[in-house]
């Protein structure tokens, strides 16, 4: 690599060529925007191209500002403001890794917290924050043809324990813990008589904290066209190759580790891994906590909790929605390698972001940013990702 593009600190999870494209497109940034001054330059002219900056207190366009300040002064009534209060970028003290931040999304680059704080120079938690606010401005944008789908259909990549995980307890069990709560939920409502909200509804806002049992999911499901509306109409919708039937083969009466599976298979854990979710995906196995997994052939599809609810959704998934997830699935690993239920839907909103490049093409995101409301530390923080969580059908 030439010695001009060396990345600070280190890139863990970046392959070669990729890390070689992130150098270039770090030096472009810094080459564009050498200074906070700069960052702010573009935020203020961004801001006036879209008509957004206008005086808080006689609503007058003419305004004065000099190079680099955030301080904002009316020519008319003469009173002062900042640029950045107010707006998504209140109490924002370093413009340059916010904008950095964005830049590199719009150009589908997506970098865990950890990876962004070595390139930027910044705190993890700065880091971390900067990636959850940019993707529940992201979220806003979604539209309601976008596809709900049941979180637990992304139970695999829950490995990382949140502050809604029980103690002592396997991420996955705010998943289990949801559904059982769900259950428990909708028999209170059948015996008093009262009907649970569709959680798939335009209305419900998506940072409430919302449950759905197998049956509401099975009927937004239903509605969407994701599953069959004809009883027993669930098809099956993955003819296994001959290395899936050979893991399914292996796992034939009895539960074997992930270690164990990869060595009796001969396949690189990478390869496994992927076999492994569209088997689980499509209700042939289960994966259980621990990382072992099971054949599914004999499980009750009325079984309780989240384990009945995965596999009644899966057995009906389109095949585009299959896609979708499996999609995902991939894009999570490859990226961010684990994460917790807690925050989900904010990957799956960075994963449309990545993907979908005409809807996020370059500017996009910052002009979303522009017009989006602040957004508090606080609020990230009690965060919990809906039972049905969004995405677009972005393949």
């Amino acid at each position: 690599m030439d010695k001009q593009y060396q990345l600070p600190g280190q890139t863990a999870g970046l392959q070669p060529a990729s890390e070689s494209l992130l150098a270039v497109l770090w030096q472009q940034f810094k080459r564009e925007f050498p200074s906070p001054e700069h960052c702010l330059e573009e935020l203020c002219r961004r801001a006036t191209q879209d008509g957004i900056i206008k005086c808080r207190h006689c609503g007058s366009q003419e305004v004065d500002r000099e190079f680099g300040k955030r301080v904002i002064v009316c020519r008319r009534c003469r009173q002062n403001y900042s640029l950045t209060a107010g707006t998504f970028f209140h109490h924002m003290r370093l413009p340059q890794p916010w904008l950095a931040a964005i830049w590199l999304m719009e150009r589908g680059v997506s970098l865990s917290s950890a990876q962004f704080e070595k390139l930027a120079g910044v705190a993890y938690a700065t880091a971390w924050h900067i990636h959850n606010k940019l993707t529940i401005v992201i979220q806003g944008e979604m539209t309601d043809e976008s596809l709900a789908l049941p979180s637990s259909l992304f139970s695999a990549l829950f490995c990382k324990r949140s502050r809604e995980t029980p103690a002592r307890s396997h991420p996955r069990t705010e998943e289990e813990e949801i559904a059982a709560s769900a259950t428990g939920k909708q028999e209170c409502n059948h015996s008093s008589g009262l009907n649970l909200p569709n959680l798939a509804s335009p209305g419900l806002s998506p940072f409430n904290r919302q449950s759905a049992s197998t049956t509401d999911v099975d009927q937004d499901l239903a509605e969407a066209g994701l599953l069959s509306a004809q009883p027993g109409g669930a098809m099956d919708w993955l003819q296994m190759s001959d290395e899936e039937r050979r893991i399914n083969d292996l796992l034939a009466g009895q539960e074997l580790h992930f270690d164990v599976l990869c060595a009796r298979s001969g396949m690189p854990a990478g390869q496994l891994s992927a076999h492994l979710t569209m088997l689980e995906l499509a209700g042939h196995v289960r994966r259980l906590v621990g990382d072992s997994y099971v054949r599914a052939v004999d499980d009750k599809l009325g079984t309780s909790g989240a384990t009945g609810a995965h596999n009644a959704v899966c057995r009906g998934l389109t095949h585009e929605a299959e896609m979708l997830v499996a999609c995902a699935i991939k894009f999570v690993r490859e990226h961010y390698h684990g994460i917790s239920r807690k925050y989900v839907q904010n990957y799956l909103a960075g994963y449309w972001c990545h993907v979908d490049r005409r809807r996020w093409q370059l500017g996009s995101l910052l002009q979303a940013c522009l017009h989006s409301r602040p957004i508090g530390d606080d609020e990230i923080r009690h965060y919990v990702s809906p039972a049905l969580v969004r995405i677009p059908l972005c393949l």
